[in-house]
Formats: C-alpha cells, structure tokens, sequence
C-alpha cells in the first residue's frame, strides 16, 4: 500500500477519534461509540467535562487500558491545585469520594479512576444509578466545584458505561 494511503487512514482515525470526544465536551450530555469504546459524558458552560467510557475487548487501546474508566477534566484556570487523590461526585445533595489519579494535560487537568480493590465498578454503580435521576450533579475536583446539567443524564447513561463487551 503507498505511503500516502497510510497517512489518510491514520486522519480518517484520528478525526472519528476527535469527534468521539468533541461530544463529551459540548455543553449537555451524549452518548455514542467508536472503534470498540463506549462513551458517555457530559459537558458545562466553563468547558469541564465528566466522560464515563468502557474499552472493549475489540478497542484500539493498549491491554492495560481496556475496561471502563471515568474522566473528569477541568480547565487548569478553575483548578486551585494540580494533584488529586479523589474528587467527590455529588448527586442531588449526597456525596461519593471517587478515587483518582491526576494527569495534567495541556490546557487541563484530568483526574482518571478506574475500578480497583478499594473503590471497584461495584462501588462505582450506585454513581451512575443516581446520575440517571439526578436533579442537582457537582463535581469537587482540584479546589473547584462544577456544575454539570442533568438534562439527557437518563438517556446517555441508558446502557451500562461500566459494562464492556
């Protein structure tokens, strides 16, 4: 195969890999999948993001990053500080302390869990249940407090976000 075919198929990936997120980013929640991952997220007027996404066994990702995942990005502007052992997701009130690992990127901060011993997809459950309802949702991360809509929560997290084929 030429060369050139090779660098056209590598942006056509990369554009469905854009799109992908550009979802999640947009202010509101959404739902799609892409090349064996799942997602949902959703999005605020100050360009936080909060993405539940699932690596199957088929996703062009490395092994030890198969499985479901959840991000919360901020921008570093609304960050009071850069490292984060948990965020607190809060729902309608009552909050859950979500173990995380910081990743500094760019333009923001993104906090990673993913399920372990001590906080697995089993504690992770009752999160998402309550999102599909919520009235109210925040995310406390890094010092800030963000407010997310709750508008299409129920749609977009339909399906299982921690169930990945």
């Amino acid at each position: 195969m030429p060369r050139h075919r090779h660098i056209v198929f590598a942006a056509a990936g990369l554009a469905l890999m854009a799109t992908g997120s550009v979802r999640a980013q947009d202010i509101g929640w959404g739902s799609g999948y892409q090349m064996g991952q799942s997602y949902a997220g959703v999005g605020n007027a100050e360009k936080a993001r909060m993405t539940f996404s699932c690596a199957g066994k088929n996703a062009r990702v490395g092994a030890g990053k198969r499985g479901p995942s959840l991000t919360v990005a901020l921008p570093k502007a609304l960050a009071r500080q850069a490292e984060a052992r948990s965020i607190e997701i809060v729902v309608d009130g009552k909050a859950t302390r979500v173990p995380v690992r910081s990743q500094p990127d760019i333009d923001t901060l993104e906090f990673v869990w993913t399920p372990d011993r001590g906080f697995g997809t089993a504690s992770m459950k009752p999160v998402v249940a309550a999102l599909r309802q919520a009235k109210t949702i925040e995310v406390r991360a890094a010092g800030a407090t963000l407010v997310f809509p709750t508008q299409k929560a129920s749609e977009a997290l339909a399906e299982d976000p921690l169930a990945c084929d």
